[in-house]
């Protein structure tokens, strides 16, 4: 015996079908419910209406003052174009860096397999393993640094 729905459950059905397609199962659910229901009939009547009055709206165009005011006030608040902090000479260094890092890394690493222990690693592969866990630790708190610098910049210029 399948209970039947409530209006409430048939309307946010109903709502959820304006934003996207519902399944067959929720679209027959709905109709079932409305051919037996005045109160939902109605309710599907009015959201109806109210989309099709929406439709039809024709919004005001702002005051062209007030386009202007606005467009000046974004670009005054806008950050203004600064160029890249880091020379290109330094970007290109820290990538042959990290190229270096991961061949070492791979040849450090070459003769460790899954059953070796921390303890059964030479230095180089310890050092490896550091670098590692180093670097994954770098990813995970970028974000957080690279945003308290910026907002302590941006407050300091604003001062």
């Amino acid at each position: 015996m399948t209970t039947r729905p409530s209006c409430r459950d048939v309307e946010l059905l109903a709502l959820a079908g304006e934003d996207r397609e519902l399944a067959a199962g929720e679209r027959s659910l709905v109709e079932e419910h409305r051919r037996d229901c005045g109160r939902c009939r109605a309710f599907a009547a009015d959201r109806l209406a109210i989309r099709a009055e929406t439709a039809a709206l024709r919004w005001p165009e702002p005051p062209d003052a007030l386009v202007r005011k606005t467009r000046r006030l974004l670009l005054e608040s806008a950050p203004e174009a600064r160029p890249a902090v880091l020379p290109a000479w330094v970007l290109v260094a820290m990538a042959l860096v990290a190229v270096a890092t991961g061949l070492w890394l791979a040849v450090s690493l070459a003769g460790v397999t899954p059953d070796m222990t921390l303890a059964d690693l030479p230095v180089a592969g310890l050092a490896a393993v550091l670098i590692i866990i180093q670097s994954a630790l770098t990813l995970l708190f970028a974000p957080v640094v690279l945003r308290t610098v910026r907002a302590r910049r941006g407050a300091s210029e604003s001062a």
